[in-house]
């Protein structure tokens, strides 16, 4: 079994951040972020191991970016739900709220509903132990 298909089963197909069924373009994202330099090469070589590697929707990976988890939990989701009162919905402002939208929808986010404040990962591995 090669790397990426055991990421993908770590949460049986499902997206480590908001639970939802991997969509094909699924990525691996790193919980605790390395930094990638200029060359491709990684500066937090102890990070880039399969046990801080999760499989997460494309959209979660690029919103969450190279954000530690708690600035992705406390700051990026959980005011989404303020943001998108915010955003209009044309020109520039419209790109940006369909991404939100997007990412919102993943985590049941609305604007009378902000973000529960736990991650897939953890109520799974919670259950588990």
């Amino acid at each position: 079994m090669t790397r990426r298909e055991r990421i993908y089963q770590k949460y049986g197909g499902r997206c480590a951040y908001s639970g939802t069924p991997l969509e094909p373009d699924w990525q691996i994202d790193h919980v605790e972020p390395v930094q990638r330099l200029w060359d491709g090469r990684i500066a937090a070589k102890s990070r880039d191991r399969e046990d801080n590697m999760v499989p997460c929707q494309r959209a979660i990976n690029n919103y969450k970016w190279a954000y530690p988890l708690e600035y992705f939990r406390l700051v990026l989701l959980g005011k989404l739900h303020f943001r998108l009162r915010k955003y209009p919905y044309s020109g520039k402002g419209g790109e940006r709220r369909k991404r939100m939208e997007k990412i919102a929808a993943y985590f049941g986010i609305t604007p009378d509903k902000p973000f529960k404040g736990t991650f897939y990962f953890e109520e799974a591995n919670n259950a588990n132990t």
